[in-house]
């Protein structure tokens, strides 16, 4: 039943997956050269905001860590701005696809585990 689906995405390491990996998708993301406490506020004002106002606030704060010494008028980079933060702010937010993203990485995990060694 449906527990024992539960019980196959659990980790059988001393890591929970679900819990840490978002967290280190947002530090890599948001956090280049400003800290945790910074992560934290921008993630919260995120999960509060409206979906426009929080997809600005991901894409300032990207545009600010990696795009910094490009011109805003530079296409390309919008494009890819773009795309991120869709992807980030549907992360952040748990929408399809990323409801249960690590449940994946747990698959996949035991797919290696079962892979012959040669």
């Amino acid at each position: 039943g449906a527990e024992g689906s539960l019980d196959l995405h659990k980790p059988a390491l001393d890591v929970d997956l679900s819990t840490l990996l978002p967290v280190v998708v947002q530090q890599l993301i948001l956090g280049k050269g400003r800290g945790k406490s910074f992560v934290n506020e921008q993630i919260s004002k995120i999960r509060r905001k409206s979906e426009e106002a929080a997809k600005a606030i991901i894409s300032e704060t990207l545009r600010e860590s990696f795009f910094c010494d490009q011109p805003d008028t530079d296409s390309t980079v919008d494009k890819h701005l773009s795309k991120v933060t869709e992807w980030f702010y549907a992360l952040v937010m748990k929408k399809s696809p990323w409801t249960n993203w690590t449940n994946d990485i747990y698959d996949a995990m035991r797919c290696i585990d079962h892979l012959p060694i040669s």
